[in-house]
């Protein structure tokens, strides 16, 4: 049974070395749990009580390991839950340290954080980016800004960023930041649980729900699958091969998830989906689904085989998500588990496989992107079809087959319909920037393609436009949406048309740069011709460029120009 102790910082610091075990994952935390931090330690100054602040649970796992550091001992504990806000505290604690004068509480707190031998109290052994977070620890080095490759990489980097501006406004605001560190030593509180036993570790997750406590599905998933593991195992050694294989394992999980923060539940979901199948035609919820992976689960065996499943579709997911040029291609739930069970089925070759995801994209964006229909249209379908191609069952058992069925799913929206209904002298604008943005980048690849074989696209102009916030800050209207009165646009539409139609339609958009985007503005034809020639590297302005005037007739011809290629680009793949 694990007793639950209450101590302060300086209590859970005083005989411990804390390590990060590799399956557990990375850091996670944003601004919004960090400002709550903030706040919890602000308020604390602010209303001066003498009483501590309880912050979180943290339960630790008691290794055999004993570190000998001069004359003390001491012992190695793993962190089974409570990562992430130890992890933020020891980098706030680094940034008082830093932020401390010469003298004895800087050297006391420094021997805190490293200990005499090098060793941090903090090992991070999950981490992809453990490099940054040692750096900062150990010799105080902020993380450079071009260092930052991963989602992980930016999590600490923020992380870095927003503790030490916190930490500068403390000492702005109250005089030192000694106070600081008397409030986060002497005042945060924690409820402490530590075990010795292996066996509790992988049913702690079901205690801390058991007493109200969040946690991630896909971490509820791992503990349950290693508990198996446990208590299947024959004996001894095949016990703790196994557990190690399973750490190897979920340590790749939580790698691939650093790269792009899929969230836990729905790796969960897609994998129970398509192992277990689903009776309602719609994705497994996170419950059932982790009830099926376990239930599964007859054997020490089987708990590896459906963490290397939950890897593979983790990879998939990732590598779907974390491609922004996807657009509104991946929004949809049902039509990512579809992707996922083309990219994992074995029933095709590579080159089968790109032309099943080329056509799942033109069926995917024909009805949820083009015809903007709602994420409850054709669950169902996607969802049978993913399952029947996992099952290599039901008709699409090989490339014909399904690609036959993923045919028949967009046959109700074919791009010919979609073209006179959704686009021709439509607003395709309002409401509707993301599909435009991507619309409008496929117009742009495909310009590079017909521009010849060495023709690439430009891609630090590619990376500008797709890092904006939101779509409609790469989107520019070549004739502006509210031109001045009297000025450079008067009288280049028809007095009888409805302006907004022209001006919101396909023919008048294109893509820029933020910067330059808002550098246009309003200003009259031969004035923005200037400014789009800080984009000359898009072939779309190579287009606008050659054009001595910009009216009605110009932009109608365009449209006409671009619904070609859209009949063409988005149309079913032939046999």
């Amino acid at each position: 049974m694990i007793e639950p102790k209450y101590k302060n910082l300086n209590a859970l610091f005083a005989d411990r070395v804390f390590r990060i075990p590799k399956y557990q994952r990375y850091y996670s935390w944003g601004a919004k749990q960090r400002n709550d931090l903030f706040a919890d330690i602000k308020q604390l100054k602010e209303k001066d009580v003498d009483r501590d602040h309880f912050m979180a649970t943290v339960v630790c796992y008691q290794t055999d390991e004993v570190k000998e550091i001069g004359s003390k001992e001491y012992r190695l504990y793993d962190i089974v839950d409570g990562q992430q806000r130890l992890t933020t505290l020891i980098i706030l604690l680094k940034c008082v340290h830093l932020a401390l004068g010469v003298g004895e509480e800087k050297d006391e707190l420094g021997k805190i954080i490293v200990k005499s031998d090098g060793n941090l109290i903090l090992l991070q052994t999950n981490n992809t980016n453990k490099h940054i977070f040692n750096n900062f620890i150990r010799d105080g080095v902020f993380p450079a800004k071009d260092k930052v490759a991963t989602h992980a990489d930016r999590n600490i980097f923020q992380g870095v960023r927003e503790c030490n501006q916190f930490v500068e406004k403390w000492t702005e605001d109250y005089g030192d930041s000694l106070s600081l560190l008397r409030i986060i030593r002497n005042k945060l509180g924690f409820v402490v649980f530590d075990t010795d036993d292996s066996r509790v570790v992988y049913s702690l997750f079901e205690v801390l729900n058991s007493r109200g406590l969040a946690v991630d599905w896909l971490d509820k998933c791992k503990s349950s699958l290693m508990g198996i593991a446990f208590e299947k195992a024959k004996t001894d050694e095949s016990r703790a091969s196994y557990i190690e294989e399973l750490n190897d394992l979920w340590g790749n999980i939580y790698k691939e998830l650093s790269r792009y923060p899929v969230p836990g539940q729905e790796i969960l979901r897609v994998t129970a989906t398509l192992y277990t199948g689903t009776e309602s035609g719609k994705p497994q919820k996170a419950e059932s689904a982790l009830a099926s992976l376990t239930n599964a689960c007859s054997s020490s065996d089987d708990t590896v085989k459906i963490s290397n499943r939950i890897l593979g579709v983790a990879e998939k997911l990732v590598k779907l998500q974390s491609n922004i040029h996807l657009g509104p291609v991946t929004d949809v739930l049902q039509a990512r588990v579809l992707a996922v069970a083309i990219s994992l089925t074995d029933s095709v070759t590579e080159n089968e496989r790109l032309k099943l995801l080329e056509q799942w994209e033109k069926v995917t964006f024909r009805i949820y992107g083009l015809f903007a229909k709602d994420s409850r249209s054709k669950v169902g379908d996607y969802v049978r079809l993913a399952n029947k191609i996992m099952n290599k069952s039901g008709g699409a058992s090989r490339y014909s087959e399904i690609m036959s069925a993923l045919r028949d799913i967009g046959f109700d929206y074919p791009i010919e319909r979609a073209v006179e209904e959704e686009l021709k002298g439509k607003d395709i604008y309002d409401g509707n920037q993301e599909v435009v943005r991507y619309l409008l980048w496929r117009y742009e690849e495909h310009l590079a393609k017909k521009a010849g074989v060495k023709a690439v696209v430009n891609e630090e102009i590619k990376a500008a436009i797709w890092q904006a916030r939101s779509a409609n800050e790469s989107i520019e209207h070549v004739m502006p949406q509210n031109p001045e009165p009297g000025g450079a646009w008067d009288g280049k539409t028809d007095p009888d048309g409805r302006y907004e139609l022209i001006v919101n339609g396909i023919g008048n958009l294109i893509l820029l740069p933020q910067s330059i985007n808002s550098e246009a503005k309003i200003q009259g034809f031969i004035a923005k011709k200037g400014v789009y020639r800080k984009s000359e590297g898009l072939r779309m302005v190579q287009e606008i460029l050659v054009c001595d005037d910009w009216s009605q007739k110009e932009i109608e011809e365009r449209e006409k120009k671009l619904l070609e290629w859209v009949n063409s680009e988005w149309s079913d793949l032939s046999d």
